[in-house]
């Protein structure tokens, strides 16, 4: 094991199914709410967004110099977070009036939610990894103007995912009552999961 192999740190854990939350922040931190914002942004958009995006999405209102003056301050507010977090890397970059995040510096909920509903035709293992690291809908609690449509996509395929394991353990109906009450935990009038947890039980 080489010597840069021995000093990399352990990716930062982003939630952001459920309240977003950067993991292992010190308490004495402040991580703004405006950069968490940002930072679920970039993240639902699978790691990057171009500057102009930012801007019409989440700062509509002010001019572009005040718009490019708050995100520069976002941006130091999480390098700063993120080092604090796991250590100096380049977390977040600029390139070209587009914001990138190195996906290999962070675990990440929502795409090893994604990765795995990717992998579940292949693997019948994946819905189970899919189903497991959803917890809760995207970005909850926030009011954030752009989110709904994302918020909804993620719930769709989750509740799909559910629906579908419940019917390939339909020889084992114990279970599949189990996966379908957890889901109603995050969704409790989901016609669909409701359907399907009705089916379970006859």
């Amino acid at each position: 094991m080489t010597g840069d192999q021995r000093h990399v740190a352990p990716p930062v854990r982003l939630r952001v199914l459920g309240r977003p939350v950067i993991e292992g922040v010190p308490e004495d931190h402040h991580v703004r709410p405006q950069s968490l914002e940002f930072l679920t942004y970039l993240v639902v958009r699978g790691g990057s967004a171009w500057q102009e995006d930012i801007f019409d999405d989440l700062m509509p209102e002010p001019s572009r110099r005040l718009a490019a003056q708050r995100l520069h301050t976002y941006t130091y507010n999480l390098r700063r977070t993120f080092a604090l977090v796991g250590g100096e890397r380049p977390y977040l970059r600029l390139k070209r009036h587009q914001y990138v995040l190195d996906r290999d510096a962070f675990d990440v909920d929502l795409w090893t939610f994604r990765d795995a509903l990717a992998e579940a035709e292949m693997d019948a293992g994946a819905v189970y990894r899919a189903i497991t690291a959803y917890g809760g809908p995207l970005a909850a609690g926030t009011r954030y103007l752009w989110i709904e449509r994302y918020r909804e996509s993620a719930r769709r395929a989750y509740v799909d995912a559910v629906v579908a394991l419940a019917k390939n353990l339909s020889g084992r109906p114990d279970k599949a009552e189990r996966v379908l009450n957890e889901a109603l935990r995050h969704y409790p009038d989901d016609s669909e999961l409701l359907d399907a947890l009705a089916r379970v039980r006859r």
